[in-house]
Parts: structure tokens; sequence; C-alpha cells
């Protein structure tokens, strides 16, 4: 079994493009591999902000033999009529160094079968791996020299270790060998690598973690040590880290502060400053946050001193702009934002944000009424409705979009809102908001977002979503679900069409139910698909599914199933549900009616109270009958008004049915 080490050098990566190389890298090497029937154990690709590559371990040396067969001529054409062999077949032997003694006759046509040697796997590598570095796909490649090379940036070296042994590639015109280099600041000097173990102990050595994991323990611990050695808390942001050890090969640590006067402001805003401009961590004391932040450099031979003084000058003066902005702002009440919102445009063909938060408003107030929430509390959300975008129009937000929602329920505590206002302007923009204001004006405002993105074509398309429509209507389903309020999401949607001016267009209806579909992953695809119409009302079809979920496996359902698929399939394409049970002549179709007459008030009733369980148990006690009917009753006889009469019920005894889902799409277990 051998070992591969794999790495090119390059300048700066972009922080945009790493994950798309390692996922690149990653599928078309494990394609090779699989192409070339190689078996290895462990493959993994990395980067650092100079370099990316790959290993591989216990790859197989060389491909297993193999015996293939190659066909030829046919029979007719391989021999004349003296069952001599013709030219076609002599060129054929010839040309695969075959005698006579090899054919065989397969098909009428002329074969031979020939072991052909597998090839060594550093061979393999060796031919595919320069397409394969040349072929990746950056979003923004750079050119060099004459325009005749494009990558994601210029390469300097290239490392290709195969068993200890350099493996000859060239790749740019650059050729590989058995050299990298450590840290810039380090040594200039190549570094010789003998294999993979030599790779990561040398680098070390030199100031570079090429691994992201190792990286990242590697900041982890240096915060640790500094919470522990100072008795204090480093907020540890998870986005940040990763965008610091995607940033440098060896993430050093960096204690500094700041004026104490900038406590003063509110601590989202110090923390978004010193995030955003300087990628710094705050730092908190007893649950409060102090003047001190902390920052990783890639400089570790660089003089900290001078270094910090850097970063604190900037912060300062970052937290100095914040400050002023802020104090700006704090002259203005909240709501008098809302007139500027009239110069922010939210979308050409649906008007500005000022239009939007009306909408919002009398979508919050259409959803209150559905959901018969008391005046009071109507109240509060059409508060938070109306104060919902008013501080995207400050100078903080315009600064900082980040802290939209956040700077909202600040300025809004400020005017002395009631406290479930302001902090349900902030909720609102959260997936599920943990308080009833924020949780309605969400519903409100992804609606209107939806409904008016779809009636302008702003449709997602494949892996395009740039409005994020999907996530917006997962969230409205999630969060229904969470409060779980019977709401009727159809009717809201049809009220923020008619709010925006313009009919629902086809699309978003299957967009809705596609995406309610999915929501319900989690559960067996036949019962997702079942329930998937209930988009229109997703705590309903939420409780269908548990209910579903428990049952669908049990004997009786699954016999019912049977029944209800017979009626389904008999019934769908009659459209008329008028019928006169005085003309039901046979006893099963007398039976089936009074019982069906009898049990579908209980079912009504138990959808009513939201009892999908109790509906779903009374459906089955129809199962005997349904059985009786369809083995004693001759539905489609030629009769004209026994017939329709029968289909008419039947559409009925369906509707019934289809009350809980679309039970014909879940998979049965027994015979029909």
């Amino acid at each position: 079994m051998a070992e591969y080490l794999f790495e090119i050098g390059v300048e700066e990566l972009p922080t945009t493009e790493v994950d798309n190389i390692l996922k690149q890298l990653r599928e078309k090497i494990e394609s090779l591999l699989k192409t070339e029937n190689l078996t290895f154990e462990n493959l993994r690709v990395f980067f650092a902000p100079r370099r990316f590559g790959f290993y591989i371990q216990n790859l197989q040396e060389k491909q297993e033999n193999k015996i293939v067969e190659k066909r030829g001529p046919s029979m007719k054409v391989a021999f004349d009529e003296n069952k001599n062999p013709t030219k076609a077949l002599q060129g054929f032997l010839r040309s695969n160094n075959a005698s006579l003694d090899d054919i065989f006759e397969k098909n009428d046509y002329i074969y031979i079968r020939k072991e052909v040697e597998g090839k060594l796997s550093c061979k393999i590598l060796q031919e595919n791996l320069p397409n394969i570095i040349k072929g990746l796909n950056f979003k923004k490649p750079m050119k060099w020299g004459d325009g005749t090379y494009s990558f994601v940036r210029i390469p300097h070296w290239i490392l290709s270790i195969y068993n200890g042994e350099v493996l000859d590639l060239e790749i740019f015109g650059i050729k590989a060998s058995n050299k990298t280099f450590g840290h810039r600041f380090v040594k200039d000097e190549p570094v010789e690598i003998k294999d993979l173990k030599d790779y990561v102990f040398k680098l070390k050595e030199f100031k570079v973690y090429p691994f992201e994991d190792e990286r990242k323990d590697f900041v982890k611990t240096q915060i640790n040590e500094f919470e522990q050695l100072n008795n204090l808390v480093v907020e540890k942001d998870e986005e940040l880290i990763d965008e610091v050890i995607t940033l440098t090969e060896y993430p050093g640590i960096l204690n500094g502060t700041f004026l104490e006067k900038y406590l003063s402001l509110p601590e989202e805003l110090i923390t978004v400053t010193i995030k955003h401009h300087q990628r710094s961590f705050t730092v908190f004391k007893d649950q409060k946050i102090t003047n001190q932040f902390i920052s990783f450099i890639d400089s570790p031979t660089g003089k900290k001193e001078i270094i910090k003084k850097g970063y604190e000058r900037v912060i300062n003066a970052r937290l100095e702009d914040a400050r002023y902005y802020f104090e700006k702002d704090l002259k203005i009440p909240l709501e008098e934002f809302n007139k500027k919102l009239e110069e922010i445009v939210f979308q050409k063909e649906l008007g500005t944000l000022k239009d939007k938060v009306e909408r919002i408003e009398k979508l919050s107030n259409f959803i209150c009424e559905d959901l018969k929430i008391p005046y009071s509390d109507k109240v509060r959300i059409l508060r938070t409705a109306r104060l919902s975008k008013a501080d995207i129009a400050s100078n903080v937000v315009y600064e900082f979009p980040e802290l939209q929602g956040v700077m909202g329920r600040i300025y809004a505590l400020k005017d002395n809102e009631e406290e479930i206002v302001a902090y349900g302007i902030e909720e609102h923009y959260k997936d599920v908001p943990k308080n009833i204001t924020g949780a309605i004006v969400a519903l409100a405002d992804r609606i209107d977002t939806v409904v008016g993105s779809f009636i302008i074509g702003n449709i997602p398309t494949g892996s395009k979503d740039p409005f994020g429509l999907r996530k917006k209507t997962d969230t409205l389903f999630e969060i229904i679900a969470q409060y779980k309020w019977n709401l009727n999401l159809e009717k809201a949607v049809k009220e923020a069409s008619k709010l925006i001016g313009k009919d629902i267009p086809d699309e978003l209806i299957l967009f809705f139910e596609s995406r309610y579909e999915l929501f319900h992953s989690n559960v067996r695809y036949d019962i997702a698909r079942a329930v998937k119409g209930f988009w229109k009302k997703p705590y309903v079809g939420k409780l269908i599914v548990e209910a579903l979920s428990e049952i669908v496996d049990q004997e009786e359902f699954q016999h019912l199933l049977v029944g209800f698929e017979r009626v389904h399939n008999i019934s769908k394409k009659h459209d008329s549900f008028e019928f006169d049970p005085t003309k039901f002549i046979e006893k099963a179709e007398v039976d089936l009616f009074n019982v069906y007459i009898d049990i579908k008030p209980k079912i009504l009733e138990s959808i009513d109270k939201l009892d999908f369980k109790g509906a779903l148990k009374h459906l089955i006690s129809l199962r005997p009958y349904i059985d009786s009917y369809f083995d004693n009753v001759f539905v489609m006889t030629k009769q004209d008004d026994i017939r329709m009469n029968r289909l008419a019920f039947l559409k009925n005894l369906d509707n019934l049915f289809l009350l809980l889902g679309d039970l014909s799409v879940i998979e049965k277990k027994v015979n029909s």
C-alpha cells in the first residue's frame, strides 16, 4: 500500500474560494480512484492561506489484472467461403498480437480474451492529476503571463511525493519536487520533505499548520489559556474562528484594549465593530463586556507590541465612528425613521420599504384576526409591525447592516416602547422568534416577501435562490408549527397578493407544496407526500403526519388503504357530489351509507378538535363495510342513474378520506 502527498503553493487564497476548492478537489480525486478501481483508506484535502492539497494513505499500488473480451469482425466477414481467415480477421489478430488459437465465437462475432495488466497507481496519478488541478473551477480566476494560464491565484511550487519519492508532474509550467515552503515570515528557503509525517513536522517547525482542524484547535487552545490566565471569558464566535483559520497559517493570539469610554455603547455595537473591522473577539468579565479584545495575527516573528498598537488605534477609531452614529440616531425617535423608508427601495416592482412596512402591518392584522389574538396583544403586534423596519434607515444600521433589528430593539427601549414590542422588532428576523409579537410580524414579513417575489418573477431555480425564498418559506412552517397555530396560510397568502394588487401565480402553489413536503423530510416520504396539500394549514398537516406515522403500519389501517384506493380510483374523475340514498339497491351499499352517515360527524368533530388520531380510528371502522361494498356492488352498471348515483356517493366518501391527506400515495404492505 502506498502513501501520496500533493500540495500546490499559491498566493493568498480568497476566502470565498476555499470551500469550493476543497469540495471540487475531493470529488475529483475520489472519482478518479473509483473509476480506476484503486482502493484506499484515507483521503484528506486541506488548505492554508498560501497552499492547498491532499494526501492519500494506504493507496493500492497497482490495479488488479483483469480479463477483457475484445470483439472483432462478424463470422461472415471473418472467414471466406472456404473457411479461411479474411484480411479483416488477420488485421484484427495482428493489431491485438493474437492468433487463430485465441479466438472464439459469441453472438455471431469473433472475440478474443486477453489479460490486461493493471496500471500502477503512481502512473494513474501522474497522468490525471495535472488535468484535475487545471480543471478546477473558480468564481473569479486569475490569469497571468500572456493569459495562457488561469487559476485561483498564481502558483509558486508543487510538492508531489509518492512513497517517499518525487512523483514527476508539471502543472502551469512548474515541475513538481519534494520541496515546500514554511511561513513566509519565518523561512524563505525551500524545505525538503520525505513523507506526510515529515511534512507535518517540518511545517509546524517553520510555523505552518497545514490542516484547518489543527489551526482551529490551536486557536481554541490559546483562547482557553487566555481565559484561565486572566479569569475572563472570550465570546467564541465560531464563524469568526473559521474566518481566522482561513486567513492564517499560524494564528497567534494578540491581546489589546480600547478606551473605556466606549463601554457606554451597546454591547452588540461594540462586538460588531470589533468583529466587523478587525476580525477580533470581545472579552467579558462577570457577564459584562470589558474594554479588552483578542485578535489572531499571522506573524510569528512580528513585533507584537507594534502590531497591538495598530489594532488598538484602528478599533478605537472605529468605535469612535460607531459612537458618533449612535448618538446621532438617539436624537431621533425610532418611528421618525419610518419617513426615511420612503427613500429606500425594497424591490422596484414592489415599492419602497415604507410600502412593505404598510403591507406587513395589514398582514399582521389579518393573521391576528385569523388566530383570534386578544385585542391587547394585537395592539402590541401592530406596533411591532409599524416599527419593524424603522432602524434600517438609522445611521448605525447603514454602517453595520448586521445590527438590523438589534438596533431597532435598542432604540425602541430608549423611546420607552413596551419590552415585548422592542424585543419583537429584533426577534422577527429570527427563524423562530421567542415572543408572539416577533412571531406574527415574522410571518407577515416572510409571506409578503415570498408572495411578492413570485408575483414579479423572482422565482428560485435549481440551486439559485438569491432572495432566500426557500429558507423563508421553511421558517413560515416552522414558526406556525412551534407556536401550534391553526393558521390558514392559504388565506394569508391570498391577502398578501391582494395587498400587492396581483394574482397568485400557479408556480407559488407548487412551490409551497414542495417545500411543505420537504419540511417533513424526517418522516416516511409517502406520508410527507400525502400531506403536502396541507401547506395551507401547516400545523394541521404536522398533527396529521404524527397521527399517520403512529398508525400507518397497523394491519387494519393497511387494509383500509386498499379499500380507499378502490374508492379513490373509481370516483376521482366523477365531478358530482349529489346522490340519492333511496336509489341504493344492494344491502352492502345501504350498510356502507348508514355507517358513513354515523361516522362522518364523528370524524368532522375529531378534525375540528385537531384529534387526528381519533379521526383515523373512525375511518378504520369503515373498512369492513368498504370491503363488503366492493365484493357485492357493481359500481359501473350499465344503468346510468344507478351508476352515477353510486359514483357520487363514493365521491363523498373519497372526500371524507381526503380531509386527512391523500392516503392513496401511502405505500401498502398488504395485497389488494
